[in-house]
């Protein structure tokens, strides 16, 4: 018995079928809250749901590679703070700077080729804090973490206009009580005052980053842009890190950073807040 096989080659989708949903995954480094804290960053990555589920594998199977636990950069930098990375870094021994090194550029590297774009803000808090009241520090609430989330929904919005201005966008925020709830606040006022945060922001969920890859890839991103302004205030001169550069891919997409000529500029002026700050 013959078999015949049939087969074509695969048309490429009308523009009208692209309808899905796009979302953006963030997290956080440093508090507003902890006096300590001189800096706080809210970022992570907008892609489109087919993306992230592409992402997702290649993460898992990057972990997988390293045998090591979810990536969060604070427990990587210092593994003394983390029982699960402390083994990974006695494992390692004197190799541990070399391979932790080659690790974070491996999954720097799948960032880096993905079809995802970065958003987010690191604030100065505080020189925030000193700056007098004005209508941009009203326009914020106040809150340098509100500032960055504000930004992280506009320019999230912005970076998908260029292929799509209509589609539903979710956002996915790290489940920490502090941010999350200032959030959680603030879409809704974002949408109370912006139609097009209104018209295009569908939902805002809570998640724990140990299950998702994208939250993971927040983490590097805020720890990095965070650490990136702390260097640049002792050095306004200094060069970006090699990791810093593969997660906003040569600085092409990368987050605001709020240093104190920015703040004192949109401190003296007008601002209402209705687009990406870039």
């Amino acid at each position: 018995m013959r078999v015949s096989w049939n087969y074509s080659m695969p048309e490429s989708p009308e523009p009208e079928e692209f309808l899905a949903a796009f979302y953006i995954y963030v997290d956080d480094s440093g508090k507003f809250s902890n006096q300590k804290d001189d800096y706080t960053s809210l970022c992570g990555y907008i892609a489109h749901v087919s993306e992230w589920n592409a992402f997702s594998v290649e993460w898992h199977s990057c972990l997988f590679r390293w045998q090591v636990p979810y990536i969060h950069m604070a427990a990587i930098m210092f593994p003394d703070r983390d029982p699960a990375w402390d083994a990974i870094r006695l494992k390692w021994g004197k190799d541990w700077d070399a391979k932790r090194s080659l690790m974070l550029s491996d999954f720097s590297a799948i960032i880096c080729r993905s079809a995802i774009v970065a958003v987010g803000a690191v604030v100065d808090v505080a020189y925030f804090r000193s700056l007098p009241d004005s209508e941009f520090k009203r326009a914020v609430k106040a809150d340098p973490l509100s500032l960055a989330f504000h930004q992280v929904v506009m320019c999230g919005i912005k970076a998908t206009e260029i292929i799509d201005k209509h589609s539903p966008i979710g956002i996915v925020v790290d489940d920490d009580r502090e941010s999350s709830l200032s959030c959680y606040k603030r879409i809704h006022e974002l949408k109370q005052t912006f139609p097009n945060v209104r018209e295009r922001i569908s939902d805002i969920t809570f998640a724990n980053d140990v299950a998702y890859p994208a939250l993971q890839a927040a983490d590097m991103l805020a720890y990095e842009s965070r650490k990136l302004m702390i260097e640049r205030k002792m050095n306004p001169e200094h060069s970006p890190s090699e990791l810093w550069l593969s997660l906003t891919r040569m600085g092409i997409t990368q987050p605001l950073l709020y240093r104190p000529a920015v703040l004192d500029m949109l401190s003296a002026g007008s601002y209402d807040g209705s687009t990406c700050d870039d």
